[in-house]
C-alpha cells in the first residue's frame, strides 16, 4: 500500500513538475522581445491570388518562421517604388501610386529587425519603366535604382539597425488559363523576365543590402510559373506559389538573423 502512495505521489509530483516547467517557459517567451519582419511590397505581397488572407505569402511565412517572430503584411496593390510612378491599366497611366507617398511611413514606423522588399511588377508597366518617371536614359532604370538605393539607406538608418533584403519578384507570363493573351496589366515582361534579375543584384551590392532573395528562380522562372495552380493571370501567384515563396524567404532570413545574433 506505501508503495502505491509513493508512486502515485511520485506521478502527481512530475505532472506538477511539467506544469511549472510549460508556464515557466511560456513566460520567458511572452517577456522575450518579438523579432519583427516588414515586408515591403505591392499586391503580389498584399494579397496576390491567394484564396484567403491565411495563404498569402506574409501569412505563410509567420506561421513558418513561428511565435518569435511578428511577420507584418506592408504590401499595397499598385504601387510602384518609382517616386513619381503612375497608376495604369491596359492603356492608360495617371494618379499617384509610389509607395512613398503614405506605405513607405507605416513601414518605417514599424521599427522592424528584418525587412524584405519585393518591388517592381507595377514599376514595369510601360508609363512608368519606359516613360519620364524613370529618368533617362530610358529603360535602364535609372529611377528606379534610385529610389530602391534610397529605401534601402533609410531602413538601415532606423534604431533597430534592420536587416534588408531585395527580392527579385516573381516572372511576367500570359495568363495560364489564356495563353493567348499579352501578359497583364501593361506590363514589360523583358523588363521583369531579362532586367531585374540583373538589376536587384546590382541594386543589392551598391547599396549594402543584407542579401538577395530570388524569387524568380525559385518559382521556376516564365516555365515553371505558367501553369494554373502557380498564378491566376501570369503575375500574381496562387496558393501554390505563396509557399515557396515564403519557405524561400523563410530559408534566407532565419540564417541571416541568427547568424547576425550570435
Amino acid at each position: 500500500m506505501t508503495r502505491i502512495y509513493v508512486c502515485v505521489f511520485v506521478g502527481i509530483l512530475v505532472i506538477i513538475t511539467g506544469l511549472v516547467a510549460s508556464n515557466l517557459l511560456q513566460s520567458l517567451r511572452a517577456q522575450k522581445p518579438r523579432i519583427t519582419v516588414a515586408c515591403v511590397g505591392d499586391s503580389i505581397t498584399s494579397h496576390g491570388c491567394a484564396s484567403s488572407n491565411n495563404k498569402t505569402y506574409v501569412a505563410q511565412l509567420g506561421q513558418i518562421l513561428g511565435p518569435e517572430y511578428n511577420v507584418r503584411n506592408f504590401g499595397v496593390s499598385g504601387q510602384t517604388m518609382l517616386k513619381a510612378g503612375l497608376c495604369g491599366q491596359a492603356n492608360s497611366c495617371g494618379g499617384d501610386c509610389s509607395y512613398w507617398t503614405k506605405s513607405f511611413e507605416k513601414a518605417i514606423q514599424s521599427q522592424p529587425h528584418i525587412v524584405t522588399i519585393m518591388m517592381g511588377t507595377n514599376d514595369a508597366k510601360g508609363c512608368n519603366w519606359y516613360g519620364p518617371p524613370n529618368g533617362s536614359p530610358s529603360g535602364l532604370g535609372v529611377e528606379f535604382r534610385s529610389a530602391y538605393l534610397d529605401m534601402i539607406s533609410q531602413f538601415h538608418s532606423l534604431p533597430t539597425k534592420p536587416k534588408v533584403y531585395i527580392m527579385v519578384p516573381p516572372p511576367l507570363t500570359n495568363p495560364p488559363n489564356r495563353p493567348n493573351d499579352p501578359p497583364p496589366f501593361n506590363m514589360s515582361s523583358h523588363v521583369i523576365n531579362d532586367q531585374f534579375g540583373w538589376l536587384h543584384r546590382s541594386i543589392m551590392m551598391e547599396s549594402g543590402a543584407d542579401g538577395l532573395i530570388d524569387i524568380w528562380t525559385a518559382l521556376g522562372g516564365v516555365q515553371g510559373f505558367f501553369h494554373d495552380d502557380m498564378s491566376c493571370d501570369g503575375c500574381h501567384p496562387k496558393d501554390k506559389a505563396m509557399t515557396i515563396i515564403a519557405k524561400t524567404i523563410a530559408t534566407t532570413i532565419t540564417a541571416g538573423y541568427s547568424a547576425a545574433i550570435q
